[in-house]
């Protein structure tokens, strides 16, 4: 069957949960707000949809807030750092390209989709700025201290994101989405690097969100969806991150514009949150009570990130395009900055009839 050109239809997918987990995440694997626009929470129609999101996402120094200090005694051959503090900064270009296939098949009343997430991104660090939590052990060191990137900026390819299901529920009032995946590490990592593109360690995620609609006509929308990431143990290094669970939300109105080009705009407010929930695990039997003391600070030192900013979508004859920016605040053992977000989404249905 020929492709349909781009329609209506797309103004139920811009929000693409698009799981992107990418490997160029501001506080872990999964780069929040990738899911955070209108109505996100929802599987997108039956037939293969691409989208192109755009991110840029900044720290300035002194955002890095210093959570932890820790300190070791000289028997101790290492010093333990929870590297989430200190001076320094971060601008961090992302370019997710996301597929995604939903089917006309059924289980258990949903349809049935899967997704690939390819992102590239571009990190300019400096100072005690990094692109992801890390566990660092400063050897020959009776103090802690944060290590620093000095001028760092790297690009490539990061780590790849697969969802084998997912699951869409649809209701005149409620859309309902489900879905599983996994964080693959085909970014390049060095163990011995502050600043990787790729974050050398497997990962899974395990999603379930939904949009409710207040009115008929379903230009209200509320949108949660919320996350489980569980994450495998470093490569070349003795710990495990502790899982997290990360929240995204939007509520929103939409109006139509009765235009062949120009259909209609969504305008309303978006934000994320996210919250360390399990402790850091860390294979390490310190010698003395402070070592032991500095290695239970960093196993038990939790992150959180709440965000919140605006956000327009536009649905055209070409695509949809959706705009939103977030401003983060609350911060606890990891940084604190501000982001942009843009997106084109185009789609098709295969199954469609002519």
């Amino acid at each position: 069957m020929p492709f349909k050109s781009v329609c209506a239809a797309v103004a139920c997918l811009a929000f693409m949960f698009l799981f992107a987990k990418p490997a160029r995440a501001q506080h872990g694997d999964y780069l929040l707000g990738t899911a955070g626009g209108v109505a996100s929470a929802q599987q997108a129609p039956e037939g293969i949809l691409y989208q192109n999101l755009w991110s840029y996402y900044n720290t300035a120094s002194g955002d890095f807030e210093q959570s932890v200090t820790l300190k070791c005694g000289p028997r101790d051959r290492v010093c333990l750092s929870l590297n989430v503090g200190g001076n320094g900064s971060l601008d961090l270009f992302v370019d997710q390209n996301i597929f995604w296939l939903v089917t006309p098949f059924k289980i258990l009343g949903a349809n049935y989709g899967f997704l690939l997430d390819v992102p590239f991104a571009i990190a300019d660090a400096s100072g005690a700025a990094s692109l992801e939590p890390i566990l660092s052990r400063p050897s020959n060191s009776l103090s802690t201290t944060f290590q620093s990137s000095g001028e760092t900026t790297k690009g490539s390819i990061g780590d790849m994101y697969l969802e084998p299901i997912d699951l869409g529920w649809h209701f005149p009032h409620l859309d309902v989405i489900a879905s599983s995946g996994v964080m693959m590490p085909s970014g390049p990592y060095n163990a011995n690097a502050k600043v990787n593109m790729g974050y050398g360690h497997w990962a899974g995620l395990f999603g379930l969100g939904g949009v409710a609609y207040p009115d008929k006509a379903r230009t209200w929308s509320l949108s949660i969806y919320s996350h489980y990431e569980l994450y495998g143990s470093q490569m070349g290094r003795n710990y495990t991150l502790g899982d997290d669970v990360p929240f995204e939300w939007a509520a929103a109105k939409t109006v139509s514009l009765g235009n062949e080009v120009l259909k209609e705009f969504a305008l309303g407010a978006v934000g994320y949150a996210q919250w360390q929930v399990t402790n850091n695990s860390i294979n390490l039997t310190p010698a003395t009570n402070i070592g032991r003391s500095a290695l239970h600070t960093l196993e038990t030192s939790r992150s959180q990130i709440y965000s919140a900013g605006p956000t327009l979508r536009v649905l055209t004859k070409y695509g949809l395009f959706d705009l939103r920016y977030y401003e983060e605040f609350g911060a606890h053992a990891t940084p604190s900055g501000r982001q942009l977000m843009f997106s084109v989404t185009l789609a098709g249905n295969p199954w469609a009839k002519d």
